[in-house]
């Protein structure tokens, strides 16, 4: 776990807690990359004791990066939603935000026809543990119309799957007359950022056809081979980090880090790294720096063809 994080306000309460669980949320998605990360700037060893003995690395640098100036990139996602009123009892639905603000189509089938219906999402830069949004929107099925109004919140379950709930009300027809009724919704979908650049990718990224270490047809199984570690965790820090800055672009920015590798072992085909880590953001409503520190253990397996994210832990 992370340690308290520094820059909170003296004294106990709910809002203390509310606001240093927030912090946590985010450091841990952003400071787990960064600790993925040491590895490519470590010196790994495959000729050290394949029995777990640790393996010489060298005196370790420590690296150091700002994304202050950097955009922060739009969050594109896709899911299943179940809910009520009726006519998004089952529906598809696909939304985009980019950082403050945010939109959502949904389609669904009813006993009049199809529904199709739009949301327009504001995400305001509040400290919770969660994104949340305040939304408005409407949708049409066979002669009959429908407007909402809702409060909503994205729980991410890891980097790319979330839970996103919405509560408010609803103005449907029922009968002769329109009436206001609950606005229930739950469902799953994936998220990834996008750059919503002109014909650029997401900063940070990496193209999947740009060759490199492991990028060609895996024709052999074969033994651990070090040299291809670095280029698959810059990869998977890349990935880490602008996936935690698109999620939570509303909330914070300015991250800062550093780390530093302590140690690494090796075990079969078990790559294992101890990694001291220090970080920062920002918190966008107060302009309040809030900070962690502490050591993380990274795991890597080997499949036979190349290596393959396992486990973060603090």
């Amino acid at each position: 776990m992370l340690p308290e994080a520094q820059g909170a306000p003296h004294g106990r309460g709910p809002a203390r807690t509310v606001r240093t669980l927030a912090r946590r949320a985010l450091l841990a998605a952003l400071l787990s990359a960064l600790a993925l990360s040491a590895w490519s700037g470590a010196a790994f060893a495959q000729a050290a004791d394949p029995g777990g003995a640790p393996a010489p690395t060298g005196e370790a640098d420590v690296v150091e990066g700002n994304l202050a100036d950097d955009a922060t990139p739009a969050l594109f996602s896709v899911g299943l939603a179940a809910g009520f009123p009726s006519y998004q009892t089952v529906a598809l639905a696909v939304s985009l935000q980019a950082e403050f603000v945010g939109a959502q189509l949904k389609g669904s089938w009813t006993p009049a026809g199809v529904y199709l219906g739009g949301q327009l999402r504001v995400y305001p830069p509040v400290p919770v543990p969660v994104p949340l949004y305040l939304g408005v929107g409407g949708g049409v099925y066979g002669s009959n119309g429908s407007y909402h109004f809702v409060l909503g919140a994205h729980v991410p379950l890891g980097k790319a799957l979330r839970l996103d709930l919405e509560g408010g009300v609803a103005n449907v027809p029922q009968l002769a007359e329109r009436a206001w009724v609950p606005h229930l919704a739950a469902g799953l979908s994936y998220a990834f950022p996008v750059s919503l650049a002109p014909g650029g990718e997401g900063p940070g990224t990496r193209s999947p056809a740009e060759p490199g270490p492991g990028g060609g047809a895996c024709t052999a199984p074969g033994e651990p081979d070090g040299d291809l570690i670095p280029a698959v965790i810059d990869a998977m820090v890349d990935d880490w980090i602008l996936s935690a800055r698109a999620t939570y672009g509303s909330v914070y920015r300015g991250l800062d880090y550093r780390y530093s590798i302590k140690g690494v072992r090796l075990s079969g085909n078990a790559a294992n790294v101890t990694v001291a880590y220090s970080g920062s953001v920002e918190e966008i409503l107060t302009g309040a720096r809030h900070s962690a520190s502490g050591e993380a253990r990274v795991r890597l397996d080997w499949t036979g063809c190349g290596w393959r994210g396992g486990s973060v832990e603090y």
